[in-house]
């Protein structure tokens, strides 16, 4: 593959998928600022009330990774008819698993904050925006497995498009009823939770709309998609490998909540400087994350052609462009760093630990977008298995272990322990890696069916 190409498909690929992320962080620091003009509670009661939604969130991850991978290599093959049965399968499957959210969102809101705090405040406020935004999981889980299959073609823009005119009216509709503008009454953080159920129903209709009116990649009759067995060999397949990718999900929250809890124990001090420190590294992650999806559909329909040479090569420059790219852009960020700080009211103490940590996290960046680089090029050769098996050494081997050690046992300064936690980020990139350049995840999964 020419250099030229390359870059043309890289960026083709990649900057529609970061800039569509972009938006949505972007979307996220606007409503948080809305929210918090309603006072400390609100801001804590629509972050603990989020908590369902981000669960089912990972676990629409996890279940349309299976069909990426599947779809990715079904396109390289040429055989786009094939997507439909499992397009069909998992929306079935999408639909009750969003139903089960729904009800404990929107009928049992108190029981679901209660897990996350015993503040009686807390609880009724963030029932109050829970229940609303349980309305939302079902079209989200439709959405998700829509523009799952349009990128396993290489369709990107389209979901970006929609965004384009979804984020701004969601950022309107919340100001309108959280407010109490434009003649709607002030609904306080009820109103956040119905213009996002208003917005994710009226995104799901256009796309919809534009998928079979465009006669787009997932548009297939209701009869092509239940042509399907659950005993067929490829939804076995689907579910093979698919497990361990919800596996890896289900393991990568719940180490990330402890080794969040461990930072929260070792003081308010060293609590703030790793949460201002957070959204800068969610940015890097959210942007370059493009590159995790441009491998996964550039090697995915290598493979489904049974180019291997190329899907392999095409591989390591995606690695390469993943460790180098974001090394230059955080730390290039650390240029304006003494101005993000001024935002914030901190201490001389928190202000240094602050500045140290951001340090620290420009270095091992990189790391993490290799692995999910890694993840999408090894995952896009249905190694899924090896990769739910080191998300467990990162995270329950490695990380959380290290982290209660050097927190709580050698009481370690914060900037070391969270560097000593982050270091399985490395440790995971370079098994990853070893196993790239086995080429033992070169497989096409779809030749026999």
């Amino acid at each position: 593959m020419k250099q030229s190409d390359f870059w043309k498909q890289v960026l083709s690929l990649a900057l529609p998928v970061a800039a569509q992320g972009l938006l949505y962080a972007f979307l996220a620091i606007i409503n948080q600022l809305m929210v918090g003009q309603l006072g400390e509670s609100s801001v804590v009661a629509v972050a603990l009330g989020s908590k369902v939604m981000s669960i089912m969130a990972f676990t629409q991850m996890g279940l349309t990774a299976g069909l990426g991978i599947l779809a990715s290599q079904h396109v390289g093959r040429n055989q786009r008819e094939k997507i439909a049965p499992l397009q069909g399968m998992l929306l079935l499957v999408g639909i009750g698993v969003s139903l089960i959210f729904m009800l404990i969102s929107v009928a049992f809101p108190h029981w679901a904050m209660s897990l996350f705090t015993a503040d009686p405040q807390v609880i009724a406020i963030g029932s109050s925006y829970q229940r609303l935004l349980g309305l939302s999981y079902l079209p989200a889980m439709l959405i998700g497995i829509y523009a799952t299959t349009l990128r396993s073609d290489g369709i990107v823009k389209l979901p970006l498009y929609i965004s384009l005119a979804t984020v701004p009216l969601e950022a309107l509709f919340n100001f309108a009823f959280i407010f109490g503008h434009f003649g709607f009454p002030k609904l306080g953080v009820k109103g956040a939770g119905l213009s996002t159920t208003i917005v994710v129903v009226i995104e799901l209709v256009a796309f919809l709309i534009l998928i079979y009116g465009g006669k787009l990649t997932g548009n297939f009759s209701i009869r092509q998609m239940l042509n399907f067995h659950f005993r067929d060999v490829e939804i076995k397949q689907f579910w093979r490998l698919t497990l361990p990718l919800l596996g890896d999900n289900l393991s990568f929250i719940l180490s990330g909540s402890i080794i969040g809890a461990i930072y929260g124990f070792m003081g308010t001090v060293q609590t703030t400087a790793v949460t201002i420190m957070q959204p800068i590294e969610m940015l890097l992650i959210t942007f370059f994350g493009g590159f995790s999806t441009a491998a996964s559909v550039m090697v995915g329909h290598r493979l489904g052609r049974d180019d291997m040479d190329d899907a392999y090569h095409t591989s390591k420059r995606l690695i390469w462009l993943s460790i180098l790219a974001p090394l230059v852009i955080a730390f290039l960020l650390l240029i304006p760093m003494p101005w993000y700080l001024s935002f914030y009211k901190l201490t001389p103490e928190s202000l240094s630990l602050t500045k140290t940590i951001m340090l620290v996290m420009a270095i091992f960046v990189p790391s993490k977008i290799v692995n999910m680089v890694l993840g999408s090029v090894l995952g896009a050769g249905g190694e899924t298995k090896f990769i739910f098996y080191l998300s467990i050494l990162g995270g329950w081997i490695l990380a959380i272990p290290i982290g209660l050690i050097t927190a709580f046992v050698l009481h370690w300064d914060i900037v070391w322990v969270y560097a000593a936690v982050t270091f399985e980020e490395l440790v995971r990139a370079l098994l990853g890696g070893w196993k790239m350049r086995t080429r033992t995840w070169l497989n096409n999964l779809v030749k026999e069916n």
